[in-house]
């Protein structure tokens, strides 16, 4: 068989040999007619061929350059009409023989030298070509391999054919379209096979997952018999890498008198297995699904080695090591704190910090540690580690303790390990308390500007309008304010931990010590605000506020926070920012039940009125929020959005709005003013129903009294009492 490829110039000759080489099983002859550049390309090629097919090969001749497109005769003519001798001539045409050394020299010398190759082989019709032959020879080698490697799978592995035969049955097993009787049935032929070898099985890394999938959807009493068979070795299936996920399913498919009883037999080895990669995830599964009462056992292996040695020791109703401590020695006391620090400090140093029952370990600590060692466990969680924790509400305390007792270089080094995630934190029902902490307690307002403030800054709408995303919005608007933010949250930003009080002695200095140690670590512009601080404390006092009023929530930062919320809102162009987007998505915000607090705040400007020092825009969204309410109901049941003055989370916003807002300085008409004459002036019998109802009753009660006066006269001839 002779095969003819003709190609232009422009495509490469490996390209080609890559086709030869797919097809070249088929071919016994191949002829190639191509126009290379450059000859050493070419013997590139044709090495890379002979390295990579052996069942093809190829002897090179030199032919003259002609047209790809050329045909047979033509091209014959073509290579009459170059300049070679008569004799060379005659060689060339003849297609038969390898290319001599100097027709290679003459080819390599040339400019665009045409190339052709050709093998010719004679054979009889009787015998078998070469290549077939040699095709079933490497089919035969593949073979043999194959059963080579089976051999020794089978030699190293003494389990080898049980889990191939189990694995075969598992990829049954995994269909979708089976009836749950057929799967049931499979899995328990499975377990079948390996019952007595379930342990050998479940550290195999394809058999363990063979088990998984048997444990779920096999019978009840084979589940127990499988429970019976590995609950002595739980211990060692937590350790292996593989059998851990198999531990992990026992414990998710165990009735109450099972899972007590694998509870039981973690007994001893809950800090051995926490410093484990693969155990500490085990015992975390296990204390995720305990009752109060298993997860205060698994915990007071922390407390005492007694605790640990023998079982039924510690009291019910003490949970807590505050109430196991109650009435003992100082001996006692000493004991179990040394005790404690020994098993956490081999499990901080590992890094394994991202289970709930460390967290919960940690707290306990921190509640009887004393001042030295809070210090340690700050310096120690202080970075990227700390980031880690902050999922659970355990790990948030720690999170807020680390930020309130740490130097300005521990909290430089929690919040640079926040680089990238402020936004994942922010959005956690946990970790967005640590943020509001930061907010609130560090001095260094540039580094929080440079980390968090420029995060946040990029989704302000999504952070508007998320659960606990907008709460650290409303901590810079309106600080504190117990509308916004429930007692328990509050609570936990003044005092996370019941600390001893040796650690809360001398809060209030706990900066001054910090500058001390790091000079002038805390923040350079503090003495630059030396002035405002002390105006503001002056105007403050006219006001008739005290100075506890004005210290900040624990005292453990030396910045005022009117300085501190003005270059976290203001100078940093958070402010401004956060007008733009409330004017251009003020419809949306209105209605969500967490981005009208926001637009409220906004268009108040904030406490303090820093929001009107960011920007003039403030009046710009209150035009905005009129121009809303002036819109027909028509309009807006054609776009499919509620009115804001009929639903529900917006008209109670703009009545808000309504009561609070009246003329000042800075703005000298007030959005009652505004909403009164583009919306409601002349149409309050049509919006005297609904929630809109409260809208216009709200302008008898508006603090803008002129307002409040020309709606009386239109307000009187409605009934607006009896429809209330």
């Amino acid at each position: 068989m002779c095969l003819n490829l003709i190609w232009p110039d422009s495509t490469s000759f490996s390209d080609i040999l890559l086709e030869i080489l797919i097809i070249g099983c088929q071919v016994s002859e191949v002829e190639i007619l191509c126009s290379v550049r450059n000859y050493y390309s070419l013997a590139q090629s044709i090495q890379l061929l002979k390295r990579h097919s052996r069942r093809l090969l190829l002897d090179t001749m030199a032919t003259l350059k002609a047209p790809a497109s050329t045909p047979s005769k033509k091209r014959a003519a073509a290579v009459n009409s170059q300049p070679f001798s008569t004799k060379k001539r005659k060689f060339m045409q003849k297609n038969e023989g390898a290319v001599s050394p100097n027709d290679r020299k003459n080819v390599h010398s040339g400019d665009a030298k045409s190339l052709k190759f050709s093998e010719r082989k004679k054979s009889s019709s009787e015998q078998k070509p070469k290549h077939m032959c040699r095709v079933d020879g490497a089919v035969k080698n593949r073979k043999a391999k194959k059963e080579l490697a089976e051999a020794r799978k089978k030699k190293c592995k003494p389990n080898y054919d049980l889990a191939k035969e189990s694995v075969r049955l598992w990829e049954k097993m995994r269909q979708r379209n089976l009836e749950h009787e057929e799967r049931s049935s499979l899995a328990s032929q499975t377990l079948k096979k390996m019952q007595g070898k379930l342990l050998e099985m479940a550290v195999s890394h394809v058999a363990s997952r063979v088990l998984q999938s048997c444990i779920k959807y096999c019978k009840k009493a084979e589940r127990e018999a499988v429970f019976d068979e590995l609950r002595p070795q739980l211990i060692a299936l937590a350790r292996n890498t593989y059998a851990c996920h198999l531990a992990q399913r026992l414990f998710d498919h165990a009735s109450k008198e099972q899972l007590q009883q694998l509870i039981s037999s973690l007994h001893g080895n809950v800090v051995m297995l926490l410093r484990h990669p693969s155990g500490s995830a085990v015992v975390e599964h296990a204390y995720q699904l305990a009752n109060g009462a298993q997860k205060q056992e698994l915990l007071s292996e922390f407390y005492s080695p007694e605790y640990r040695l023998f079982k039924g020791v510690l009291q019910k109703g003490k949970g807590r090591i505050g109430d196991v401590l109650a009435g003992e020695s100082m001996s006692k006391r000493a004991a179990v704190l040394e005790h404690m620090a020994i098993s956490l400090q081999p499990i901080l140093e590992k890094g394994i910090v991202d289970h709930s029952i460390v967290h919960r370990a940690l707290v306990e600590y921190l509640s009887i540690c004393k001042k030295t060692m809070l210090q340690d466990v700050v310096q120690q969680l202080s970075g990227p580690l700390l980031v880690r924790m902050l999922h659970t509400k355990d790990g948030a305390k720690i999170g807020i303790v680390c930020v309130r007792h740490g130097s300005p270089k521990e909290r430089k080094k929690i919040i640079k390990g926040m680089k990238g995630q402020v936004m994942k934190i922010a959005y956690d029902d946990n970790g967005h308390l640590v943020l509001l902490s930061i907010l609130e307690n560090v001095d260094d307002t540039k580094l929080v500007n440079e980390v968090i403030i420029s995060e946040i800054s990029k989704g302000l709408k999504d952070l508007a309008l998320h659960k606990y995303g907008h709460r650290l919005l409303l901590h810079l608007l309106a600080p504190g304010v117990g509308r916004y933010f429930p007692g328990d949250t509050l609570k936990l930003l003044s005092s996370p931990v019941d600390l001893p009080q040796d650690c809360l002695e001398n809060a209030g200095s706990q900066t001054d010590s910090m500058k001390n140690q790091n000079g002038s670590a805390i923040d350079e512009d503090v003495a630059d605000d030396h002035h405002k601080v002390t105006e503001y404390d002056e105007r403050r006092e006219q006001e008739g506020v005290t100075k506890d009023d004005k210290k900040p929530l624990g005292g453990f930062s030396k910045k005022d926070p009117l300085i501190r919320r003005t270059q976290l809102l203001v100078d940093s162009g958070l402010a401004k920012n956060l007008t733009e987007v409330c004017v251009k998505y003020a419809g949306e915000l209105l209605r969500s039940p967490f981005g009208k607090d926001i637009i409220y705040e906004v268009a108040m400007g904030g406490t303090d009125a820093l929001m009107y020092q960011a920007t003039k825009d403030v009046t710009l969204l209150q035009q905005a929020i009129a121009d809303l309410a002036a819109v027909s109901r028509d309009s807006t049941a054609a776009d499919q959005a509620e009115h804001v003055l009929q639903q529900y989370h917006s008209s109670r916003t703009i009545r808000r709005l309504v009561l609070n807002s009246q003329p000042s300085r800075m703005v000298p008409k007030s959005f009652s003013a505004q909403l009164w004459k583009r919306a409601i002036k002349g149409r309050c019998k049509m919006w005297a129903q609904g929630h809109s109802l409260k809208v216009v009753s709200a302008f008898r009660e508006c603090a803008d009294t002129n307002v409040r006066l020309e709606a009386e006269s239109e307000l009187m001839k409605l009934d607006l009492s009896s429809k209330m």
